[in-house]
């Protein structure tokens, strides 16, 4: 096989796996929040971080790299990336979620029966008033069970027998303590004609707890530390005692927002290198008439990156963050937080590899038919020219007339804006895109990254192929390719505007329209005894589809397991109708809608794909030829600057204020967002981009009226010579 082929296949390799880790980290975001309690603005101002590295170094690297080998330089910046993902795993383990030793005495004292309950003459009022005993008991039972005469007869013993068929620790398992015994005290009470048998159950209750105090603490724990919360004084109280403990010990998300964010900043170093310099050196490499073929499949290459990206994001999303899984949490819960450091560490190993062989590559011998150009013959004819060396100032006064140069060039300018558009509406777009359909459709996270792969990534890249086969299939030059651009960028705005008509109300969304009367208070009268304060959103039903907050606000007081089935199933519940939710009884209404929003995907994404190939051709044909990879260079800043900088802030900022609940941080301030309004948060999303890309339409129209007689496909005469092409006849004109 020729070199040329071997660097073109290790070049497309190295973009694969850079663009990998660009999408994984879109995948990661949302994670990313849960776990170190962030807001949709703080996160998108921690992506943004990546071009504060970008854009100071993407000209001087552009302009500097390349004087030199280009294969050295790409490898260089690729292994920097692969470090970088490396350290973006590394806040998994530096802030680890651990368990902090916990003053339990308070709890110990609440388990603690006095001498009264222990009595063999004990009322019923004496039993009730222990705390696990009132905790478990719903209110209607209680208040019954009070109403009775006291009767002081004594306690007949507990039937041991019956342990036999009441303990159903073979069958199911329950996070509260016995519940099976004060299930067969309630049915006793139910029926009751002798108050011996319904004290004699809970007495037999007590009596246990002086024998298990160790056992009740831990699970009281294990109940305090689970992905729900149930109604009960100690188990909550116990809750925010574990709260406190991990405000004191960890951090707050400040330090993990450090080093996201200065990873991030390097990435974005690194990742100037194979864009402004690969492009030019592929150029050099190859003939004109066949760039657009080439291009187009090392763009659709490249592309494979993406889909691969969300692929291994959905992966790491159906693993826990801890690798150990919670009983009664899945991936479908609005609470998960998938192993997003997994990813990171994977990619940034293996993007190591084949960065290290592009920085060895050997270029062979000039003249021999295996000869790679891997340094610009545009700057080697420069240096061969000029004798003398050059004073820094002078190299100084140089660069700054090279760049007013190419920003005096209109077509190279309206291309720039317009891409500048292109990225402030796709960036932001595309990070928060996994968050919208989590919560506007109630897709799972490990879902929603396959679907993203199979239908957006993938039509984007099937775009980006055909885009570059059909310019040259039909020999679309000047106006005609820039006119190509105009059509698919209008088709483009269209398909994405029609996804802001597709409504629907996922379960989490039900949850906050039917508190809206209430200003979003889920406290009521049935649950006023439960201290749900601290309850994180965990959605369940009762029979009839009514969404709950969490099974605490619902007035539960007992989690069931059955079998092997993830999906509990949570009863005694107070304020449901017939006593029992689950989130297996919450009904999903957005299948439909969900079909009609994937059918717009696939064709958007075909569009916005189609017209990267033409638009690169046009910008790089704008130029000089010696200017290329500085014009690369400035567009990459002005983007940078214009585009991807802004726009994760700037989407994070309009999500965020679609917000209805928020969780809180240790020190009170707003953590991550629990429930969004829906309507608001669909509006405007779309509306803000298909603004932005009203204005990107506008460019278009622009560079298709700058771009007569642009020559985008055809060798340059003079190229040909050994002598630097000053200026293109379009670059002459459009000055």
């Amino acid at each position: 096989m020729d070199r040329i082929y071997l660097f073109l296949g290790l070049l497309a390799l190295v973009y694969f796996l850079e663009a990998i880790g660009g999408s994984y980290i879109n995948s990661a975001v949302q994670n990313i929040e849960r776990q170190f309690q962030m807001s949709s603005r703080m996160s998108g101002f921690m992506v943004s971080a990546s071009d504060f590295g970008y854009i100071p170094t993407v000209v001087l690297v552009a302009h500097f790299g390349s004087k030199g080998n280009r294969a050295r330089w790409i490898g260089a910046g690729a292994v920097l990336v692969s470090i970088t993902y490396l350290m973006l795993a590394s806040p998994n383990f530096l802030f680890p979620s651990g368990k902090h030793d916990l003053n339990t005495t308070e709890v110990k004292s609440q388990l603690m029966p006095n001498e009264a309950q222990l009595s063999k003459n004990a009322t019923l009022k004496d039993l009730l008033s222990y705390s696990l005993i009132r905790d478990r008991m719903d209110q209607e039972t209680y208040k019954m069970l009070l109403k009775l005469d006291h009767d002081t007869t004594p306690i007949h013993d507990f039937d041991s027998d019956k342990i036999k068929t009441l303990n159903p620790h073979s069958f199911n398992k329950t996070y509260t303590i016995d519940g099976w015994l004060i299930d067969d005290a309630i049915r006793a009470a139910e029926n009751v004609s002798s108050q011996n048998e319904v004290r004699s159950i809970l007495s037999y209750y007590i009596h246990r707890r002086t024998n298990q105090s160790f056992e009740d603490v831990m699970s009281l724990r294990k109940s305090a530390a689970a992905p729900f919360t149930m109604c009960g004084k100690v188990t909550n109280g116990l809750r925010a005692i574990i709260k406190d403990s991990k405000c004191e010990h960890e951090t707050s998300n400040v330090y993990p927002f450090l080093i996201f964010f200065l990873s991030l900043f390097f990435l974005g170093i690194g990742r100037t290198v194979p864009w402004s310099l690969g492009v030019p050196l592929l150029d050099d490499n190859i003939k004109k008439k066949s760039l657009p073929t080439y291009f187009g499949g090392i763009s659709s290459i490249r592309v494979l990156g993406p889909i691969c990206g969300y692929l291994i994001g959905s992966f790491c999303n159906k693993l826990y963050y801890t690798l150990s899984t919670p009983t009664g949490l899945t991936p479908a819960d609005p609470t998960w937080i998938g192993a997003w450091w997994i990813g990171f560490i994977l990619i940034g190993s293996i993007t190591l590899f084949p960065s290290i062989f592009m920085i060895f590559f050997p270029q062979g011998e000039k003249g021999s038919a295996s000869h790679v150009q891997l340094f610009d013959v545009h700057k080697e004819q420069e240096k061969n020219n000029k004798k003398q060396e050059k004073t820094m100032k002078e190299r100084g006064s140089e660069f700054l007339k090279s760049c007013k140069s190419v920003l005096s060039i209109k077509l190279y300018m309206g291309s720039v804006l317009g891409r500048i558009c292109d990225i402030l509406a796709f960036k932001g777009y595309i990070v928060f895109l996994p968050k919208y359909l989590e919560n506007h459709f109630g897709i799972p996270q490990f879902l929603v990254h396959r679907y993203m792969a199979m239908f957006g990534v993938f039509g984007f890249g099937l775009g980006t192929a055909c885009g570059g086969f059909i310019i040259k299939k039909f020999k679309l030059n000047g106006r005609r390719a820039a006119f190509f651009v105009l059509v698919v960028s209008a088709l483009n705005l269209i398909l994405y505007g029609s996804k802001g008509f597709i409504a629907c109300e996922s379960v989490v969304n039900q949850i906050g329209i039917n508190n809206k009367d209430t200003n979003f208070n889920f406290t009521q009268e049935c649950n006023s005894q439960c201290l749900c304060s601290n309850a994180k959103v965990y959605p369940v039903c009762d029979k009839s589809g009514f969404a709950y907050f969490s099974p605490c606000h619902a007035g539960c007081r007992e989690a069931v397991q059955i079998g092997e089935n993830p999906l509990l199933e949570f009863t005694s519940c107070q304020c449901a109708a017939g006593g029992v939710v689950s989130s297996r009884y919450c009904k999903n209404t957005c299948q439909t809608s969900k079909i009609l929003f994937f059918i717009t995907v696939l064709p958007s994404a075909f569009a916005a794909g189609l017209g990267v190939v033409p638009g690169m051709l046009i910008l790089l044909r704008s130029v000089p030829p010696e200017s290329r990879s500085l014009s690369l260079g400035l567009q990459g800043m002005a983007v940078s600057i214009f585009g991807t900088l802004p726009s994760p802030p700037l989407w994070g900022l309009v999500i965020d204020s679609a917000c209805l609940v928020w969780s809180k941080t240790c020190d009170g301030s707003t953590g991550a967002c629990s429930i969004y309004d829906p309507e608001k948060l669909r509006y405007y999303m779309h509306a803000l981009y298909v603004l932005i890309r009203l204005i990107s339409l506008l460019t278009d129209i622009y560079v298709w009226k700058h771009c007569k007689n642009l020559n985008i496909l055809d060798e340059p005469v003079k190229e040909e010579k050994d002598v630097a092409v000053p200026m293109t006849n379009v670059a002459q004109a459009e000055i």
